[in-house]
């Protein structure tokens, strides 16, 4: 059931979470260390995605680190998009001498941070970023992608439901637009039904990235409008719903973007469907309770807990 509403809810949200062993909190909102119960659940949510894949399909299935170089990176357009999302890398690259210029800012309380570098390397917003570079080039055949990855999205709240960094598992499919349309709706119907399935009220609905600036607004409008993004939304808060898994539609944007081409020529059309795992896991806890041994037989079941 829902567990209110304003800000005090997200509050007593994290606090049962921290209560019973799910959440351990950092000194930073949206960076939190899980426990056993909790891993366990997403463990079971991972072989659920795997079980509704179709039996005659070939699926690639990979894991990825929370990184990727800043080349391919910039050819995702994210940094254009969603600048106030991003996250880079940075490191220490001098010898003793600069060590220990570092050191004395430091020791001043100065900004240390200031001496280092830019690595190549930026924080991965999206779990599918990490696929398309893979397979540029000619793609003789569409392929299915099973990607799993930590991410990484600067949006610090205490809301346990917004964080700096979480999971997102994606159905990535990357081939001609029938079958990119046809991939993102058929994982949209899957995620609804196995979240019916656990017991979780669901629903969808056309929604919108938080595209950055006056463009990005025009950018906003057009994706909702076109309906090229959808999320499945489930009540956590009594004053708003919660996205815990969202489909989108790319069009040719990353088939262009790294050079993805079909054997006639044309572009390639990509989709993915990813869920949050860390979302989809609390929005269970909240709707069964924060006991996970006391969670119904049914429920158990179908996670293998």
């Amino acid at each position: 059931m829902p567990v209110g509403s304003g800000e005090q809810a997200r509050v007593e949200l994290a606090k049962q979470l921290e209560q019973a062993g799910h959440q351990s909190p950092s000194g930073s909102h949206g960076i939190y260390g899980r426990g056993a119960d909790f891993e366990a659940v997403i463990d079971g949510l991972a072989k659920a995605l795997v079980a509704l894949e179709k039996p005659d399909e070939t699926v690639q299935r990979m894991f990825f680190p929370p990184l990727e170089p800043r080349a391919a990176y910039l050819k995702t357009d994210y940094l254009a998009s969603f600048p106030q999302l991003t996250g880079a890398v940075d490191t220490f690259t001098g010898n003793d001498k600069d060590h220990k210029a570092l050191l004395k800012v430091y020791e001043e309380g100065g900004e240390w941070a200031d001496t280092l570098v830019p690595s190549g390397l930026m924080m991965v917003p999206a779990t599918c970023h990490n696929v398309y570079p893979r397979y540029a080039g000619e793609l003789p055949e569409p392929v299915r992608v099973e990607a799993r990855s930590w991410c990484f999205r600067h949006e610090p709240e205490v809301d346990p439901m917004r964080m700096v960094c979480f999971r997102i598992y994606e159905q990535v499919y990357i081939g001609t637009a029938d079958g990119a349309q046809e991939h993102r709706d058929v994982w949209m119907n899957n995620y609804v039904a196995l979240f019916k399935d656990l017991g979780l009220g669901v629903t969808t609905d056309v929604a919108n990235d938080p595209f950055f600036g006056r463009a990005g607004r025009m950018l906003a409008v057009g994706q909702k409008s076109e309906a090229l993004k959808f999320e499945v939304l489930t009540d956590i808060y009594d004053d708003k719903q919660t996205a815990i898994a969202s489909g989108n539609a790319h069009r040719t944007h990353f088939g262009e973007n790294f050079g993805i081409t079909l054997p006639d020529g044309t572009l390639a059309h990509s989709s993915c469907a990813g869920m949050g795992m860390e979302r989809a896991t609390i929005a269970l806890l909240v709707r069964h309770g924060m006991d996970v041994s006391a969670w119904p037989a049914d429920v158990r079941d179908r996670l293998g807990l």
